[in-house]
């Protein structure tokens, strides 16, 4: 299911980012981190969105080739993502890297009593 361009695959995933009340400052800063990772090799396979309507989180499904392992700076970069998961696909030598991103609505904290 890889979408053919940035900007359809961006537009896709900030509706549903945008439907899920985050911040303009967290999406715009989400959307400047795929798409620099995207810049550097991250190619978006899917993404599923958890807590609906409720949104709880979205996760984004990504494949980089072994060529574009500079995408990893960009992610690693971001403290939004709560959860970066890289597996190695290939046998027995990597053909390139999934990775699965967790973003979460950032909630206010409540004070401890």
């Amino acid at each position: 299911m890889e979408k053919s361009t940035f900007a359809e695959v961006e537009k896709q995933l900030l509706s549903h980012l945008s439907a899920a009340n985050l911040s303009v400052d967290h999406l715009s800063q989400v959307s400047g981190t795929i798409s620099k990772s995207y810049a550097a090799g991250l190619r978006i396979v899917d993404w599923w969105i958890y807590g609906i309507p409720a949104f709880e989180r979205i996760v984004v499904q990504g494949q980089i080739p072994l060529t574009g392992a500079g995408a990893f700076q960009e992610l690693f970069a971001n403290k939004l993502f709560k959860e970066i998961r890289i597996f190695r696909k290939g046998i027995p030598v990597p053909d390139f890297f999934q990775v699965d991103l967790t973003i979460e609505k950032i909630t206010e904290q409540m004070p401890k009593l």
